[in-house]
């Protein structure tokens, strides 16, 4: 024990020598990620502080991590259909740092992008607090508590209340954290604040307002600098100023400029500019703080929707909950990038984060690539629906209702400091079918909302999603909004009703449709759930064609929705000139909510499936929303056993007509004109059926279907062939099953090997099935209706990584991926 003690005091006293003999480094502010070298362990005693953990359970986790999504999916699980039948729990983390000599009379903070839930953090056993809210980023302070040596940080998320929300959460630290370090005179965490007003294409004046701390003991005279670069580098405009900051105190500090000739962010071009912030002493640079804005002008009007830089526009967007399929809540960079650049393809360009904050990742990338935003912060406030199963209960029994008086204004401020300089959000919205907008006491919680997000930003209107808004009009909840957001329930699309007795109100869908589907099924008979104004989707045929699908899975054609369809939802929007859009109800399939109950995990209102695999209502939209000449078809053409049936064939396309061919054989050319969709009624027959656009008589587009043989062999379509060896970049594996003369098998459902070597891990496997329960953490999978889908992640070491997939009866199929120290 003696030697043992003599060795640990010499190694503090040569760290202390070090830190007190080495030079200091002039580093400036520094945003190191933090997530490498945590540990993790699940507890079940919610009473358990970090102290009395057990030290044999800990295993090592890279960030972000969601634990749920590696756990079983069972009906005992208490997330219920709410959360997809995962499991919660607590889990605890911890990790052990060095500290760095450079860090002295310097402040060290760290910045949690999100905890799910109930956050509690510990630095070196002294208690730093705690943050309910699992969306939204928090920063403590370190530098009291940092001693030379070693550090231990160590954090508790409680998600083990169950069900806290109406879909998956995920559990633990699932986004990014932060190690940050900066001068005792510094700009503070989200301290500047960038718009831009008098916009012409001569010039915009550039509003730049900051605040910025000095701790010293003493005052400080400071030279400020600021300079604005475009996206190409170049310095477009500059100031100097100075400035004495007193002890201990904070300055705010507002300065114009102007930038002659302007380049406008928009969805087209998504023009970035960066303000660059330098704070100097006796010619020594203590700060430098950097922030990225964009210039552009916003507008809604009563009569003629929405405005961006003078050109009147329609909102083409979707809802989105933050979940990324396979890899639950912990998106990587590269899996929100493919699934932002498949709506991009879409013709989408705006998203609403359904209903919470999401990731700042997720903004830096719609402001580079060209979404507008709708930036929600909550899905509950305090008061409950009137029926009996929510009653006194919230939306869900532990919901953000039990937060709300206590945490709404920091949550909601923290919001909008934090997004406000985004150039690609248009408008917050402050709550999503709040049971408060029903009742008297909604307009009172609103207001002091409307008012803190005016005060903080007063360049963009504020919505909320509202479901009866019949009721919200009746209590004045939807005046005091400065745009009416729409949601599809309760009565809530009678746009042209509310528009004669609100002649002044501003209108935005924020959520319709709500449509169904299940990618590669179809049923012939309507399922329609409480439709309204008598739009309805009738039977497309007397019998159903196809009875062997499932009544969990639903159909693609467009007749499975509630209240009204895809097609109805959108011509209403796009005809009605006051109406500036509309948000449909979903992008992407979405973990939890299965209302159908188990043993589904999901529920498939998306577009796009969990895999990010298209279905057919992808393409409805695509022939809305893009103007490059595309058909597609559906369904497809393998039906065995159904030879002679009547099977009606729809085409989505923005041509000008269609025509149709089976096996060569015309089966008349239709005309596109006024037209959401195109029809022939085709009595199945194998062979080939084709669709050919055209546009004033030139064919512009055509798409091909074969009746496909017996599953024989697999391809594997890779998005990258190249990675980085950062532990972060991912590739995405798309796996289809062919025939013998390379047809796609749509009915294929084979059980696939995946067997994975070299520098990768397998972070996901998804197929998009409601019912398949299996765990995407294991190198099997079964395709549904003929795909699947595996994302790999690199591990740090370069080197070539090898995927085989293999199955009984198939011939099997490898790729290669070079993964690489940097990538060109």
């Amino acid at each position: 024990m003696k030697i043992t003690s003599l060795i640990i005091g010499a190694l503090i006293l040569i760290i202390v020598f070090n830190c007190q003999s080495e030079p200091v480094k002039e580093l400036g502010r520094q945003s190191l990620l933090f997530n490498d070298n945590w540990q993790f362990q699940l507890v079940k005693n919610d009473s358990l502080v970090p102290e009395t953990l057990d030290f044999s359970e800990w295993k090592p986790v890279q960030l972000p991590h969601d634990w749920s999504i590696e756990g079983d999916i069972s009906v005992d699980n208490l997330s219920g259909h709410f959360g997809g039948y995962y499991p919660g729990g607590i889990g605890f983390y911890q990790k052990t740092f060095e500290y760095d000599c450079n860090w002295k009379n310097r402040l060290i903070s760290i910045t949690f992008d999100g905890v799910y839930k109930d956050s509690e953090v510990w630095i070196n056993g002294h208690y730093l607090g705690k943050r309910p809210n699992g969306y939204i980023g928090f920063t403590y302070d370190l530098t009291p508590y940092l001693k030379e040596g070693s550090n231990n940080i160590r954090l508790k998320a409680d998600n083990s209340k169950q069900p806290n929300a109406r879909w998956y959460t995920g559990s633990g630290i699932y986004r990014n954290v932060w190690l940050k370090i900066k001068d005792n005179i510094s700009v503070i965490e989200d301290g500047t604040y960038i718009n831009s007003n008098n916009i012409t294409t001569s010039n915009a004046n550039i509003n730049i307002e900051s605040t910025i701390g000095n701790i010293n003991s003493k005052d400080a005279s400071v030279h400020i600098s600021l300079e604005v670069f475009d996206m190409d580098n170049h310095l477009v405009a500059e100031k100097t100023i100075q400035r004495v900051l007193s002890a201990s105190d904070t300055i705010a500090i507002k300065e114009h400029l102007i930038i002659d000739n302007p380049r406008l962010w928009s969805p087209e071009t998504p023009n970035l500019y960066s303000a660059v912030q330098k704070i100097s002493q006796n010619g020594k640079v203590l700060d430098t703080y950097k922030t990225t804005f964009g210039i552009r002008n916003i507008r809604f009007d009563a009569e003629t929707g929405f405005w961006l830089n003078g050109e009147n526009i329609k909102i083409k967007g979707v809802n989105n909950h933050q979940d990324g399929g396979a890899v639950g809540a912990a998106v990587p960079d590269d899996v929100l990038r493919r699934r932002l650049e498949i709506l991009k393809n879409m013709g989408c360009n705006a998203i609403r984060t359904a209903h919470n904050p999401f990731s700042p990742e997720f903004y830096q990338m719609c402001d580079e690539m060209g979404f507008m935003v709708m930036d929600e912060a909550f899905d509950e406030w305090i008061a409950s629906w009137p029926w009996e199963n929510y009653k006194n209960k919230g939306k869900v029994p532990f919901g953000y209702h039990l937060e709300f008086d206590k945490w709404a204004n920091k949550d909601l401020k923290d919001l909008i400091l934090r997004d406000r300089n985004h150039p690609s959000i248009i408008m917050w919205s402050v709550g999503n079918e709040i049971p408060d907008q029903c009742y008297p006491e909604g307009p009172k919680r609103l207001k002091p909302l409307l008012d803190l997000v005016h005060k903080l930003d007063p360049t963009r209107p504020v919505t909320a999603g509202c479901c009866f808004m019949h009721l919200a009009n009746d209590t004045g909840f939807s005046n005091l909004l400065d745009v009416a957001g729409y949601n599809g329930g309760g009565g809530s699309v009678f746009y042209e009703k509310d528009k004669a007795i609100y002649p002044d109100r501003k209108f935005i869908a924020t959520e319709i449709p709500h449509s169904f589907q299940t990618r590669g099924v179809y049923k012939t008979h309507t399922e329609m759930r409480s439709p309204q104004q008598g739009i309805n989707v009738p039977n497309l045929t007397k019998e159903e064609v196809f009875p062997e699908f499932s009544e969990f899975y639903s159909s693609s054609y467009d007749n499975s929705s509630v209240r009204i369809s895809a097609r109805d939802s959108w011509r209403r929007t796009d005809s009605l000139p006051y109406v500036a859009g509309e948000f449909r109800w979903t992008g992407f399939d979405y973990l939890g909510e299965g209302i159908k109950g188990w043993p589904s995990r999901l529920w498939n209102f998306g577009i796009l499936d969990l895999c990010g695999f298209p279905k057919d209502t992808y393409y409805f939209y695509k022939s809305q929303w893009t103007d490059d000449p595309m058909v597609h078809m559906l369904p497809h053409w393998t039906w065995p056993g159904k030879e002679g049936k009547i099977i009606p064939i729809w085409t989505y396309s923005n041509s000008d007509e269609v025509e149709l061919f089976l096996n060569g054989k015309s089966l008349g050319v239709k005309s596109n004109a006024g037209k959401m969709n195109l029809s022939w009624d085709v009595p199945y027959v194998p062979g080939e059926l084709k669709a050919i656009a055209k546009i004033k008589g030139e064919v512009v587009a055509e798409q091909v279907y074969k009746t496909s043989k017996s599953p024989v062999q697999i391809e594997i379509l890779v998005d990258k062939d190249k990675l980085l060896a950062d532990g972060l970049s991912c590739a995405h594996l798309e796996v289809n099953i062919l025939d013998e003369d390379g047809n796609f098998v749509p009915y294929a459902n084979n059980l696939l090997t995946f067997q994975v070597e070299g520098p990768a891990i397998n972070l996901g496997l998804e197929n998009g099935d409601p019912l398949d329960l299996s765990s995407n953490k294991i190198n099997k999978r079964k395709v549904f209706n003929g795909k699947c889908l595996m994302i790999l992640q690199t591990t740090k070491q370069p080197g070539n990584i090898k995927v085989k997939v293999s199955s009984p009866d198939l011939k099997s199929e490898e790729i290669s991926i070079l993964s690489l120290e940097s990538v060109l």
